[in-house]
């Protein structure tokens, strides 16, 4: 028989009677009962929850008093009540969940979570990663049917306006368990992903929303500052083998919640749990799907817990990108792809992980393991050929020194990737880092711009929109960015341009200080940059030392060729009047991953070489390679 699942259900599900783990009632069936919970009168916990989110939810019918509220997330509300961002009161409107597909309404009805005693002792060790990992699954899961959603799309209430911004914060943890927190990250990371996919929306990156963890934030100061109509909160209740999922959306300019959803079951059928809490949040975000969204988003597998909780932890670990946690993360990843080789999310963070290794081994070890992450790529693009992270991490592998800094290829991967994630900020900055390398500034800065609204923190796409208006001449709004990237973001790089805008801005005595300062923070410069940087500065003032850095510079090219560091050598060698040396390192940037015939024609630091010969039958060479990449490029634009 046909179910419907309703959002706030009337009735508890059929199951064990709802006790806490004292004997009493978990759940609170009146304003009363509430009040007597908390020790205050009706007026006081009515007026909580309208001005302090207090968490307490509606049956369908509006009869006056008809609500209840959990135990567990009062206490919860109550422990951290001034400390994070929750929704207020929700409307009192019937909001119906669309008609549940056969193979959901089939499954046998859940038991409740409110009969479990979450203070009991912990289980063993199995069932504690059963819970982190099957709450984990629910979060993959949250939006992976839209396409069913869409199909069946019933709404008894007022309509909600169309959402083409949102921003999912994170999802709380009401477990008196902190290694609870993981889990409830990683389902806001799952949610933000899957949600992601929808052309029609533009989903705000983890990085921007997770800094308003714990805050005070107001709704529409978060709004604001994210650039989005809607926020999206939740919680996460794990307790043996159940979960309880609490989803809210909430209007930013009243703060009030103005729908919400509350599920429970079983591990065993956390897939059905996925399923019904997705078509619930699909009702309300109104997202127009195309056919290929409706596919992808309908994939749902279930896979080793240990395996999903490997790929999480290297996910983190791979942040940090430090020698010691990228050895971890590969071997949390290659533990991953042996225990579910069908897994293609698997092997995409694999490949992922070995283009990250690339920075930490000698040139010896760097073919072996360009191989493996060239392997990994491919295995995960068989596997899934919609998975936007395998070929962003097929891209990356393209653009290397050992690829020459494919920067074609690399951006038709980057641009694949994008077609499947229209939210992914990390391929608009592979695509602004791409595009401001080969001189075409134009659409570096709008995908540089694309991703740091989507997220404002992303490092790499403030460092390419730097680099559009440091190599467009506008020197001080490119200093400006260059003072405000977080650190460590190509640390080398940034600082041996903040540097040259400080040069050009004729700030010598600044440009001499601030490098002085990165050569004492970076002693080991591998990249070369700093010192060319440095040559640049006492060109005029000091040959004997320029050329001696400059050696300096050639010497670590040999081992590691860096493009940016042979420009400034350049630049060097033009102020000193040398034109044959700087054609000679300009030729070394072009051809190592930095043509950039934009900024070589217009760069005044070239200057004194404009009319040498052999600069000029360099750049007319340059000229034409960089209108015919164009060309090929954008096809559509001749």
């Amino acid at each position: 028989m046909t179910v419907r699942a309703r959002i706030m259900q009337d009735e508890p599900p059929p199951g064990s009677p709802p006790v806490a783990g004292d004997g009493a009632p978990e759940r609170l069936d009146s304003w009363k009962d509430i009040a007597a919970f908390l020790k205050r009168d009706v007026s006081t916990v009515q007026r909580w929850e309208k001005r302090e989110d207090m968490p307490v939810h509606r049956h369908q019918h509006d009869r006056l008093g008809s609500v209840y509220a959990f135990r567990s997330e009062l206490d919860a509300w109550s422990r951290g009540r001034r400390r994070s961002v929750a929704p207020s009161p929700a409307d009192d409107t019937e909001t119906i969940a669309p008609e549940l597909p056969e193979e959901v309404a089939a499954s046998p009805p859940p038991e409740s979570l409110d009969s479990l005693d979450r203070t009991g002792p912990p289980g063993p060790a199995a069932r504690s990663r059963r819970w982190l990992v099957g709450a984990a699954l629910a979060g993959l899961g949250l939006v992976a049917a839209l396409a069913v959603a869409w199909r069946f799309q019933r709404d008894t209430g007022p309509a909600t306006p169309s959402i083409r911004a949102l921003a999912v914060l994170p999802l709380a943890n009401l477990s008196q368990d902190p290694a609870q927190e993981y889990v409830a990250d990683g389902m806001t990371d799952a949610l933000i992903a899957e949600l992601g996919k929808i052309g029609s929306l533009r989903i705000i990156a983890r990085s921007s929303v997770m800094k308003y963890r714990g805050t005070q934030t107001p709704p529409r100061e978060i709004a604001r500052e994210l650039g989005v109509q809607a926020l999206v909160t939740g919680s996460v209740l794990l307790s043996g083998d159940r979960v309880r999922i609490t989803a809210q959306l909430v209007d930013p300019a009243s703060g009030r919640r103005t729908w919400s959803v509350v599920q429970e079951r079983d591990l065993r059928d956390v897939l059905t749990l996925q399923r019904e809490v997705t078509l619930a949040i699909a009702g309300q975000v109104r997202a127009g799907l195309t056919a290929p969204e409706q596919a992808r988003l309908g994939k749902l597998r279930p896979i080793d817990p240990e395996a999903y909780e490997a790929v999480i932890r290297a996910r983190y670990l791979s942040v940090r990108t430090t020698d010691a946690d990228s050895r971890a993360a590969i071997a949390l990843l290659e533990r991953a792809v042996s225990l579910e080789p069908e897994w293609a999310p698997a092997h995409a963070e694999l490949a992922a992980a070995y283009v990250t290794r690339l920075s930490f081994v000698t040139p010896e070890q760097t073919r072996e393991l360009e191989q493996k992450a060239f392997a990994a790529a491919e295995r995960a693009v068989s596997l899934d050929p919609d998975l936007p992270e395998a070929y962003l991490a097929r891209g990356d592998l393209l653009w290397t020194p050992s690829q020459r800094f494919a920067h074609e290829r690399a951006a038709q991967e980057f641009r694949h990737a994008l077609s499947l994630n229209p939210s992914s900020d990390q391929a608009h900055r592979r695509l602004a880092r791409v595009y401001v390398h080969v001189g075409f500034f134009e659409e570096a800065r709008q995908h540089a711009d694309i991703a740091l609204a989507i997220n404002p923190s992303n490092g790499q796409a403030l460092n390419s929109r730097a680099q559009v208006l440091l190599w467009t001449g506008n020197d001080e709004d490119a200093l400006a960015v260059l003072l405000g990237i977080p650190g460590p973001v190509l640390p080398e790089q940034v600082e041996a341009n903040t540097a040259f805008a400080l040069y050009r801005l004729g700030r010598r005595e600044e440009a001499r200080l601030h490098l002085e300062q990165a050569r004492r923070k970076y002693p080991d410069d591998s990249t070369g940059n700093l010192e060319a940087i440095e040559a640049l500065l006492v060109a005029d003032s000091d040959p004997a030392r320029a050329s001696a850095l400059l050696e300096l510079v050639a010497t670590r090219k040999a081992v590691l060729p860096a493009h940016h560091a042979a420009y400034f050598a350049a630049c060097a060698c033009a102020q000193m009047g040398r034109a044959a040396e700087a054609v000679q390192w300009l030729r070394e940037a072009s051809e190592t991953g930095f043509p950039c015939y934009s900024l070589f024609a217009a760069d005044p630091t070239l200057d004194p070489i404009r009319g040498d010969s052999g600069f000029q039958a360099f750049m007319s060479d340059l000229q034409r390679r960089s209108a015919s990449m164009r060309k090929r490029m954008f096809p559509a634009r001749r």
